[in-house]
């Protein structure tokens, strides 16, 4: 409905209204939109938002009408809102009151003006270059015609048939000069890339700012950002609208959108106000408040709320039915303005931390929204009168959380309407859930209880107070959030679903805003009955994609497709989803909401379907997915690769997926004199130069691109302590024909258990055509066997081992019975759980590969209670602990003596006995073993044998060793409660890692090229086709293009084509890369030839070869 409004139906109105109604809706003048920098327009596919110079927003000053329409059909949202605010203003150096609380800002009027506040001669003047709207597009220079008109019929309020070229040529030179020379000295945002706080843009040749060299205007990723400067220094201005003096306020203001797919940000507009005290008084107890007049498509029939969780309020509608939206065809929307940032105010703790020109503060926190308030037409409450002295103490009043009243000393608070807390004061009104209560029952929901009916409504987001120094700044950054779902509540609980979210952004200081991932970067290589996909070859490209988190968006899997032609799109119904191939974790089902491609609203919809096949970079495709047919030899083919990535926290939209480039490819054998000599997925041998349990695999992915050189994987350790890997080996790859290293610092892949599994990601980096793979078992012990006893103190002879023993030469004793010629028949188990080999492993990675011995000697060793510190207890125990190095069992030189002992004192504190039962099978066990190795001299056996046998332990011993092998139990098969005898020994056999020796090298075979030989024999696979042609061929784009393939053609190739009775009719010569040529089928006159048989010498001047082919043609017309 068109709001009106003139001074005498307001007077009159006013005069029989205990209330207000529709009639106080405020028509403004209208402003000359001088080359667009008085009023410009913010505009997305679901915003349309207007911004005039002199700081009124979201009214529309071209129409007079409402200044902020949602969704492609643009439905009403706001009529106007602004920005308020109230405070008292002390002198600076007696620190009083200088008279009552001022107000200004914009409301029903403007108490503002534009431009940037400069001192000349201690003078505040207005610097006159600095008054306007600057706004840029980060696409402008790929801005179509179309898109210029549309929005200067905006603009310009004209039809888009009414405007000029001269009229487009301007805008776009506008934009040009506003990214030219972006305000950044007035206070306009930037992207600071090298983070030293200066604007350092990198400029092109003519003079403008490259966005991917170096810092470039506007928000990070925004699409669209409008700056302008606003002071509140015309007194006549203030006074009219407070009453009151100015406070010499300068405000900066930017508000910026983005253009995407991703729904939170595509029905968000951003507002960011920098607040800054031009004055050279102080002032005290400041509040700001955004004013909103709320228009939810019909504005007579709407509700509001707040949401103090989110710092939220909203507006909906309060019927199920809307009749601006009905005829739009859209059911009821609601929107919300969110507070994300308010003053910043210093606490003093060191633990707070709060956030300010996008940094970080520490000891500081940002206020939050600290009250809500608003009024209803028809109700007992009435705008404060503008003008005069009642309007400050009112307004003041509201920007506190209380009614508007004159008395500031007793102000009146709201009280709550519905709920169990009914007629409570309150400082957050409508505070309540409609979308779970929307009766009110649970709380203060609007048009429940005592609260008014649906009516027109208006509310103000308060936060304070806070104080400004002279020069000092505050900022307070927004957003406003459009909903539109199913109906009106949900439409509600999508603007605070969106909410949630933007929190994260905030947070984030708005870096990478928009999670859409990144393309991948695809080649394609054709092959005589194949296509290769090659998406792994650029390492830089993968990492982008799948190691950056976005604001909890990570990398997920990738899609392949095959479209019909260049220009299709991935939701044509022709296209084909070939594959997908997505991380091993569960996630394969994704549902989410889904824009609709007509009416562009969300719906829920399956975004992804995961197979949970693994990750690979690459894809051998052997058959036309569209047709379902072989790859047809010279024919063309279109293929892209997406990656989609997963954020479980938003249910409603949980995935993304990246925009794509699609990839041609014409199927083809080798080139003449050419020869590949490997195949793709064929696997490479590898050669290792020493036993580890680190797997290395080699595959052929692209024989096109195989070098034929040799390689060497080689590992060194990751020494960078800021580094997710760091400690760990990571795996390299050097072109040993070349010198040069093609890889670095690449991850070991682990896997659990003694085996790999079938599934392992192949989302290695593909470099010289090869797909290197390098995985090892997390740390874990192989085998505990028994490798000697009493009976064969040098080794257990072949025929004492069994199954699992014996690739390691012993018997296995792990829950299995020793070897036979054993008179204490033994096993080892896990003190505490059974079958818990996992508690003898828990700190197993600290024998670094190394295998670990006990061994029963004569002499034995000590054993020690390690914690029992009021006893100091040790035991002699007949066994000794030994690191034996890295399967170097006939080596002693590298055994190193390790630390015996335990926490427990078993049946008898200082007796190691067999106090315990084993819980797997329940046979006597002994006290639990422990061994630690030592780190260095202050950590060895000796030492720590000394120490305990002193009496007085130091323990420094402790703090130079490591426990390797824990909780370790001798079960006795024969009940009886003894250990093995002397001569036996234990292993416990490591996983053997990658270490800095280790290295694997291989080749593969690579291509022949340009073989002479190979070339003359391939000149007889010259052919031309379709032959015959008949009147026209599958691989012509539309019925006016014509012409017959020539392929097997060298790089140099002469064609000459003939009737049957000698008369040449064109000579065509051929210069490329290619193996395929096109005759048009004209002649050298460029008219079509006439039907029949052709005589054609294809002549190869290099190796002075020539074939001879025919071909019959038969024309449209003769069929005709």
């Amino acid at each position: 409905m068109e709001k009106k409004a003139c001074l005498s139906i307001l007077l009159l109105f006013l005069f029989f209204s205990i209330g207000f109604a529709k009639i106080k809706k405020m028509v403004y003048p209208v402003i000359a939109n001088n080359g667009y920098s008085e009023i410009n327009v913010l505009q997305n596919n679901f915003w349309e938002f207007w911004a005039r110079s002199d700081g009124l927003v979201g009214y529309n000053s071209m129409k007079k009408s409402q200044g902020g329409l949602f969704t492609s059909k643009r439905i009403p949202l706001i009529w106007q809102e602004g920005i308020i605010w109230g405070g008292i203003v002390r002198n600076h150096n007696t620190n009083t009151e200088i008279d009552t609380p001022r107000v200004g800002g914009i409301h029903y009027r403007v108490g503002t003006q534009a431009g940037h506040v400069i001192r000349i001669d201690n003078k505040y003047q207005i610097d006159p270059t600095s008054k306007g709207i600057f706004k840029i597009n980060k696409n402008w220079q790929k801005l179509a015609e179309a898109d210029l008109r549309r929005e200067l019929a905006l603009l310009l309020n004209k039809g888009e048939l009414q405007i000029t070229s001269n009229e487009v040529a301007a805008l776009r030179q506008k934009y040009a000069d506003n990214w030219e020379n972006w305000p950044v000295e007035l206070g306009a945002p930037f992207n600071d890339m090298n983070q030293n706080g200066f604007y350092d843009p990198v400029l092109d040749e003519n003079g403008y700012t490259l966005p991917d060299s170096g810092d470039y205007p506007g928000m990070e990723q925004a699409t669209q950002t409008i700056f302008f400067v606003i002071n509140d220094l015309d007194s006549a201005k203030v006074k009219k609208l407070s009453g009151t003096e100015p406070f010499g306020l300068e405000v900066q203001i930017t508000l910026w959108s983005y253009d995407t797919d991703f729904l939170p940000l595509a029905h968000t507009i951003f507002k960011r106000y920098v607040f800054i005290n031009k004055s050279d008084q102080q002032i005290d107890s400041l509040f700001v408040g955004q004013f909103v007049d709320a228009d939810v498509g019909d504005y007579s029939d709407d509700l509001i709320g707040c949401d103090t969780l989110l710092n939220l309020a909203f507006a909906y509608n309060g019927s199920d039915v809307d009749a601006e939206a009905i005829v739009r065809d859209l059911p009821p929307p609601a929107v919300g303005y969110n507070l994300l940032q308010g003053p910043l105010i210093e606490t003093g703790n060191p633990d707070d931390v709060g956030i300010k020109d996008f940094k970080l503060h520490y000891g500081f926190m940002n206020l939050p929204m600290t009250s809500f308030v608003y009024l209803a037409a028809g109700g007992d409450l009435v705008d404060p009168p503008l003008g005069v002295i009642d309007y400050v103490l009112q307004m003041y009043n509201m920007l506190n959380g209380y009614i508007p009243t004159n008395d500031l000393k007793n102000p009146t608070p709201y009280v709550i309407g519905s709920g169990p807390k009914k007629g409570e004061p309150t400082k957050f009104p409508l505070g309540g859930d409609p979308v779970n209560d929307p009766e009110g029952l649970l709380g203060d929901v609007d048009g429940a209880g005592w609260n008014m009916g649906p009516t027109d409504r208006r509310f103000m987001l308060n936060t304070g107070p806070f104080t400004l120094k002279p020069d000092e700044s505050q900022e307070i950054i927004s957003a406003i959030i459009g909903g539109v779902e199913h109906d009106r509540l949900s439409s509600v609980k999508q603007v605070k679903s969106i909410s949630k979210y933007l929190r994260t952004i905030y947070q984030n200081q708005f870096k990478n805003v928009n999670p859409i991932p990144d393309a991948p970067r695809v080649r394609a290589s054709p092959f005589d009955e194949y296509v290769v996909l090659n998406w792994g070859w650029d390492e830089q490209s993968v990492k982008a994609i799948e190691q950056q988190e976005k604001n909890g968006f990570r990398f997920e899997g990738y899609n392949v497709y095959q479209l019909p032609d260049p220009k299709a799109r991935l939701t044509d119904p022709a296209t084909v989803k070939i594959a997908t191939f997505d991380l091993i974790n569960g996630v394969t089902q994704i549902i989410g909401l889904k824009p609709h491609p007509e009416n562009g609203r969300y719906y829920e919809s399956l975004l992804q379907l995961g197979l949970d096949s693994g990750v690979k970079h690459y894809m051998v495709l052997t058959e036309d997915q569209i047709n379902q047919k072989p790859f047809y030899r010279g024919s063309t083919y279109y293929f892209a690769v997406t990656s989609y990535n997963y954020n479980p926290e938003l249910p409603e939209y949980p995935s993304l997926e990246s925009d794509y480039k699609v990839v041609q490819v014409t199927v083809q054998g080798e080139k003449p004199g050419d020869r590949y000599l490997s195949e793709p997925e064929q696997e490479i041998e590898v050669v290792a130069n020493k036993e580890s349990d680190v797997t290395c695999l080699v595959k052929v992915i692209d024989p096109s691109k195989v070098t034929g050189h040799q390689y060497q994987v080689y590992f060194t350790l990751d020494q960078d302590t800021n580094s997710t890997t760091f400690g760990e080996f990571l795996w390299n790859l050097k072109d040993l024909t070349k010198g040069v290293d093609v890889l670095n610092r690449q991850p070991i892949k682990k896997y659990q258990g003694p085996k790999p599994p079938n599934k392992i990601d192949e989302n290695q980096i593909i470099v010289d055509g090869l797909l290197v793979k390098v995985f090892e078992p997390a740390k874990y012990l192989k085998a505990v066997v028994e490798v000697a006893n009493a009976q064969y103190p040098d080794g257990l002879p072949e025929y004492e081992w069994d199954s699992g023993g014996m690739p390691y030469h012993g018997n296995n004793v792990w829950l299995s019975l020793s070897a036979p010629s054993d008179v204490n028949c033994f096993y080892i188990s896990a003190g505490g759980e059974a079958d818990a080999i996992d508690r003898i492993l828990q700190n197993i990675f600290n024998a670094e590969g190394h295998d670990l011995e006990i061994r029963f000697t004569e002499k034995g060793g000590l054993y020690s209670w390690w914690y029992n510190d009021s006893n100091k207890v040790a035991a002699h125990v007949p066994f000794e602990g030994w690191d034996v190095g890295r399967v170097t069992y006939d080596d002693p030189s590298d055994d190193v003596r390790c630390l015996t002992g335990g926490y427990s004192g078993g049946a008898t504190v200082g007796v190691f006995d067999f106090a315990y039962q084993d819980p797997y099978f329940n046979f006597p066990a002994s006290d639990w073993i422990y061994l630690r190795k030592p780190l260095d001299a202050q950590g060895t056996y000796q030492v720590y044998e000394q120490d305990v046998l002193s009496g007085t332990w130091n323990y420094k011993w402790w703090d130079h060793s490591v426990s390797v092998l824990s909780k370790i139990i001798i079960c006795d098969f024969t009940g009886a409660g003894t250990l093995p005898q002397t001569g036996t020994v234990i292993r416990f056999i490591s996983s053997k890692s990658a270490d800095e020796d280790l290295t694997f090298t291989f080749s593969a075979r690579g291509k022949i090229a340009n073989d002479l030989d190979l070339l003359k024999m391939d000149i007889e696979k010259i052919n031309v086709f379709p032959n015959p042609y008949y009147a026209a061929s599958l691989l012509e784009p539309d019925c006016f293009t014509h012409f017959v393939t020539f392929n097997h053609l060298s790089e140099h190739a002469i064609i000459r084509i003939f009737t049957l009775n000698g008369v040449l009719v064109r000579k065509l010569e051929k210069r490329d890369n290619s193996q395929f040529f096109r005759w048009d089928l004209k002649n050298a006159k460029g008219r079509p030839v006439a039907s029949g048989m052709y005589v054609i010498q294809v002549e190869v001047p290099e190796i002075n070869k020539q074939k001879i082919l025919k071909l019959l043609v038969i024309s449209s017309e003769q069929i005709k």
